[in-house]
């Protein structure tokens, strides 16, 4: 079985395919992973086969980020529209490989709307994998207009539904109104380096891990954050970029500060401040320690809900100020069922099916096929 992972233009998502498409290796099926030239570095160091898909760059990527509208439904859409551009650009490129390299089934992220597409104009079975917790209908609305030629022109009224739809929430943090899906069990997948014991050690203090996730381009977000909980007591742990290691160095003095393996480094931790990033989100979800989100970059149902659950405490705009996160890391750090929370989600992800337990369904699916 040949199969093409699609899964977004950013490096998150491509460490989050990433063990479904091991798994799948691991069985004897051939795989290949597209992107943008941006990602094809990251997709060749998770050991699989990068294909250009679009011409998109990471200058680009990064002005887009910079210009994204403040309110969030106005946010929402402008992201929709870029990813139906960015469909636009690939399908050509894509059906370009069927011609000498066909795939069986196609693997696409929630909002990466050229995985559908590109299996329905090639005839075979498409998948979707949800990335994270982050429902992406929301994105949806601000597609329609840019795809409407693609879909005329494909005989379609709108974006094909998967034939099999992955999702890694765990249940207690699902919405009940979301379509119905296979769950799958989140695995992490990231960059390694060299491990040093303190990296996997539990320190005799808490260990607070602050990161702004993997789009950081310079650093005043994290001088921030890790202004917001120095003086505490804690040991301070940043995630940064190897770029902006030095000059974060020099103005965290009291922090550990690098590219670290978060997967590794998520256990030691008593608690993991960031910006709501998806990767972050559920490496800490998987390790069972509790976040702190601040001013999150998607302040949406998927924040509010790890809140109600207890497992987290969130804060956005105005309430995000010094004090108010100093106040907040107290009291995750003092208040024991905010972890005892977080184990028990925790403890439900690892019920959940591992990704090679999802190989058979796909099997299955690509011989049955479409139709």
């Amino acid at each position: 079985m040949k199969v093409l992972f699609v899964p977004g233009n950013s490096p998150y998502p491509v460490y989050s395919h990433t063990p479904l498409a091991t798994s799948l290796r691991n069985a004897g099926h051939q795989v290949f992973m597209g992107g943008i030239d941006w990602v094809l570095p990251k997709i060749a160091a998770m050991g699989l086969p990068p294909v250009k898909i679009a011409p998109l760059t990471v200058e680009e990527v990064a002005s887009f980020v910079s210009s994204m509208p403040s309110d969030p439904e106005e946010s929402a859409r402008a992201v929709g529209g870029v990813y139906a551009r960015i469909a636009l650009d690939s399908l050509d490129t894509l059906t370009e490989l069927a011609e000498n390299w066909r795939p069986d089934i196609v693997v696409g992220g929630g909002m990466f709307y050229c995985a559908p597409l590109f299996a329905h104009r090639i005839g075979v079975p498409s998948v979707r994998l949800e990335w994270d917790r982050l429902d992406t209908r929301m994105y949806d609305p601000g597609s329609v207009e840019v795809l409407r030629p693609a879909l005329e022109k494909e005989g379609l009224e709108r974006v094909p539904d998967p034939d099999l739809w992955l999702d890694v929430c765990p249940p207690s943090l699902s919405d009940p109104s979301a379509p119905r899906t296979q769950p799958m069990q989140w695995m992490a997948a990231n960059p390694q380096r060299p491990l040093e014991p303190w990296m996997y050690v539990k320190p005799d203090r808490p260990r607070i891990y602050v990161t702004a996730g993997t789009r950081l381009q310079e650093t005043r977000v994290l001088r921030e954050m890790a202004d917001h909980v120095t003086g505490l007591g804690a040991e301070i742990v940043i995630g940064a970029p190897e770029d902006l290691v030095e000059p974060l160095s020099k103005e965290v003095p009291e922090a550990r500060v690098g590219w670290f393996p978060l997967d590794v480094l998520a256990p030691t931790c008593d608690l993991i401040v960031h910006h709501g990033g998806g990767g972050t989100d559920m490496t800490a979800l998987k390790s069972g320690v509790p976040q702190l989100v601040v001013d999150p970059e998607y302040p949406t149902r998927a924040v509010r809900v790890l809140d109600e659950y207890g497992a987290a405490i969130t804060l956005i705009g105005e309430e995000a100020s010094p004090e108010a996160v100093g106040r907040g890391v107290r009291e995750i750090l003092l208040d024991t069922s905010f972890r005892q929370r977080s184990r028990e989600l925790a403890s439900e992800m690892s019920q959940m099916p591992k990704p090679a337990e999802i190989v058979p369904l796909m099997e299955e699916l690509a011989a049955r096929g479409v139709g």
